[in-house]
């Protein structure tokens, strides 16, 4: 009887192997050699791509300013201060004065190096970014641009230099009270959607 009990005993513990061996261990082992697919993340490969293209100028603005600087001389103060105690002024002025006509082009548009990592996202054929706002990228008034209207008494380097500048910022104003950035943007988003269409995304959304 005991022997028995053994034997029954015996041929459970080998079908309770067999059934372990065939159910976990060979399928396991069979995994180890199947080849699994590999899931690539595109998303730091676009902003790479994206980010090489630099700055995009999408906006041109030409214009024509005029910048005036007066300052006062030693003999301002005796010429002024006379001219105020005659009905008319007889002596003039002492003050320096130059004005100067500025043109040039100011350029307008997004630069894609500042694109952050969190400002793509790809999901199979779709892809949202988030652009950098566009911004002034650079005012062009070089040497030649520059015209001399009225010079009166003697100027330095550095005065004549800082009038120039005042041409700049005034082109630069002029620029933005026409809302150049918003137009921008806009030019911006289209250029971007095409540029991911083109390279195979089928949904794309820029912003």
């Amino acid at each position: 009887m005991r022997k028995v009990a053994s034997l029954v005993t015996k041929i459970i513990f080998l079908l309770i192997c067999y059934w372990f061996i065939t159910r976990v261990v060979i399928p396991s082992m069979k995994n180890i050699f199947v080849s699994k697919q590999i899931t690539i993340d595109q998303t730091p490969i676009l902003i790479k791509e994206i980010k090489s293209i630099g700055q995009l100028i999408t906006y041109t603005s030409f214009d024509e300013v005029v910048a005036d600087t007066t300052i006062k001389t030693k003999g301002s103060a005796f010429v002024n201060g006379f001219n105020r105690f005659t009905p008319v002024p007889i002596l003039p002025s002492a003050d320096k004065q130059l004005v100067i006509i500025g043109r040039g082009k100011i350029l307008v548009g997004t630069d894609l190096t500042r694109l952050s990592d969190s400002g793509v996202t790809i999901k199979n054929d779709t892809v949202r970014v988030q652009l950098p706002k566009a911004q002034i990228l650079d005012a062009i008034l070089n040497p030649s641009d520059f015209e001399t209207f009225v010079e009166k008494g003697e100027w330095s380097n550095d005065e004549v230099i800082r009038v120039k500048a005042q041409a700049r910022r005034k082109m630069i104003e002029h620029a933005l009270n026409q809302h150049i950035l918003t137009k921008a943007d806009a030019k911006a988003k289209i250029v971007m959607e095409n540029f991911l269409h083109n390279i195979g995304y089928k949904h794309v959304e820029v912003f």
